[in-house]
């Protein structure tokens, strides 16, 4: 079999699967691509333990002059993209070759020969259950809440496997999405969206970046197809099948605090500028810094006694409450409030060693966003 492309468009497919691709030497198909030619397309799958992703080429050339691979092929990965890389743009040619088990890629300065295994011999993929249901969701919508929570997820994968994912909601008018590691969590929902349906699932951590990346390229609404253990989403000529996280996901409304007695305004900007020049002053083992509240003042200061290193900053604010000190991890803290899209944000309060809320001031239409942070208790 022959089939005529161009190195861009195959290198384009190729690099938003290759995230998935393993390096277990152990098992040299998981290093590659699947490729299978029909009814005159060129699909390309990857694949992981929890993470196969299928996308589709429209060729506009095929001949079936020439023995095939009747189950496809699989080609290196790397080897593949550090090829086409270095291609210039132009018709790019594959010469199937299986009974030397191996491929020729053909262009007009010349010819490169690739070994490859037969296809037949990758993982195959079967539904073992039927689909309980689908529904539909812009893409950007996903894309921003997956995107907004998944920072926070925990990577604990052995002692808290159910909170490594976003934990993804949809409803009849809004869709919600919860990431924490314990430590920090994260709720955003989208009040624009009309998923029509009730259904819930945590989506791994590891799986996400590949998932947004694809939706990124695209504005139309994706489908998503769910059943137990897995969901299959149709997003353009891509076609994923994500497993899903285990266990129940906590009750984490459970630990929002209900009433704050201690209210601060800040500016966003200014504040995480004023952290991170004096987090460096602060210790590696905690990176602990402080915020002293009183009136309009807010202080932010570090200290490393080891050292005996310190910095303090002053900054305007707008503060309800009496005078008041509490504590954060530097780096945390930074990663939540870049998190918000907001000029001034708001810190709600009870005493310095409960969860504080961190929201924005000014909420976009159509969003709602809230951040949870831990302080931390030990004193200098």
């Amino acid at each position: 079999m022959i089939f005529i492309t161009t190195p861009a468009i195959v290198l384009e497919h190729l690099k938003n699967l290759s995230p998935i691709l393993s390096s277990n030497k152990a098992n040299p198909l998981l290093e590659g691509f699947l490729f299978e030619v029909k009814n005159n397309a060129l699909n390309i799958t990857a694949y992981s333990e929890d993470l196969r992703v299928q996308t589709s080429i429209h060729l506009s050339s095929v001949s079936d002059l020439q023995p095939t691979f009747e189950n496809g092929f699989v080609v290196n990965g790397k080897k593949m993209i550090e090829i086409l890389q270095s291609l210039p743009e132009q018709p790019l040619t594959f010469i199937l070759l299986p009974e030397e088990m191996s491929i020729k890629l053909k262009t007009d300065q010349g010819e490169y020969k690739i070994s490859v295994f037969d296809g037949e011999q990758y993982p195959p993929f079967s539904l073992d259950t039927d689909f309980l249901g689908t529904f539909t969701i812009k893409s950007d919508i996903f894309k921003t809440g997956l995107e907004k929570t998944l920072f926070a997820a925990s990577d604990d994968i052995e002692l808290r496997p159910n909170l490594c994912g976003v934990y993804c909601q949809f409803l009849e008018n809004e869709s919600i999405y919860v990431a924490t590691d314990t430590h920090r969590l994260i709720e955003y929902t989208r009040t624009d969206s009309r998923p029509e349906t009730q259904v819930s699932f945590i989506l791994p951590k590891k799986n996400i970046p590949v998932i947004t990346k694809i939706l990124d390229k695209f504005d139309d609404a994706v489908e998503i197809n769910y059943a137990k253990g897995f969901i299959q989403t149709r997003i353009g000529e891509y076609l994923v099948f994500s497993k899903l996280g285990i266990g129940e996901y906590p009750k984490y409304k459970d630990v929002l605090p209900k009433n704050s007695n201690r209210k601060l305004i800040v500016d966003r900007n200014a504040l995480i500028g004023a952290i991170r020049r004096v987090k460096v002053f602060s210790t590696l083992e905690n990176n602990r810094i402080q915020l002293e509240m009183n009136g309009s003042l807010l202080k932010i200061s570090a200290v490393n006694e080891e050292y005996n290193e310190s910095a303090i900053e002053q900054l305007s604010c707008t503060y309800e409450g009496d005078p008041f000190t509490i504590a954060f991890n530097g780096p945390l803290l930074i990663e939540q409030l870049q998190n918000i899209q907001s000029d001034e944000v708001v810190f709600a309060m009870t005493e310095n060693n409960r969860p504080v809320l961190i929201n924005p001031y000014q909420e976009n239409p159509g969003e709602k966003l809230i951040t949870l942070l831990m302080p931390i208790v030990t004193a200098y």
